[in-house]
């Protein structure tokens, strides 16, 4: 019996947004089609094979907008397959007008994209931060906790800062 759905990983937005498009695109003509976002990947889903292209945006929506966006991509060609979050990915046929045509909307596509990255990023270290201060200057039972916590937070400060890192450098590439 063939699997319906299977994972695939992202290499991360932040650092390489084209690859993984592309990579889905790969997919489809292989008869997987991305049906959602999924932890640090996508699932997807079996069917049959098309040549499609994929794009991402990243916009916080309001409720009463998600219908003007959404028809906003369609009229141009652009399918919705999934959101998380404010990321939102569209495909369309192979040859369709790119969402982003020019540096200026990739420019604010990257900034959209920083906002939250920075924002997880300032709260993953103040909490790495503020439990090696506490595990520094307590003892105990306390101390004990904040160590094992200090290094959960860790696991999720680095990686935050990397990608935050990554927005900043394409942000800056964009500049030049």
């Amino acid at each position: 019996m063939m699997r319906k759905t299977k994972y695939m990983m992202s290499a991360g937005l932040a650092f390489s947004e084209a690859d993984d498009m592309k990579k889905l695109r790969s997919k489809a003509l292989q008869g997987w089609h991305l049906k959602k976002f999924r932890c640090a990947g996508y699932e997807l889903e079996k069917g049959e094979s098309e040549d499609v292209i994929y794009s991402i945006d990243y916009r916080m929506l309001d409720a009463d907008e998600k219908d003007e966006y959404f028809e906003m991509f369609a009229s141009a060609g652009w399918e919705h397959v999934c959101t998380d979050y404010n990321m939102h990915i569209f495909k369309a046929s192979k040859g369709t007008i790119p969402i982003y045509s020019d540096r200026e909307s990739d420019r604010d596509k990257i900034r959209r994209l920083a906002i939250p990255v920075k924002k997880v990023t300032i709260y993953a270290v103040g909490l790495t931060i503020l439990l090696g201060l506490l595990m520094k200057f307590t003892s105990g039972t306390i101390q004990i906790v904040s160590v094992f916590a200090f290094y959960v937070a860790l696991v999720f400060a680095v990686p935050s800062v990397m990608t935050y890192i990554a927005t900043l450098y394409h942000r800056l590439k964009m500049m030049k």
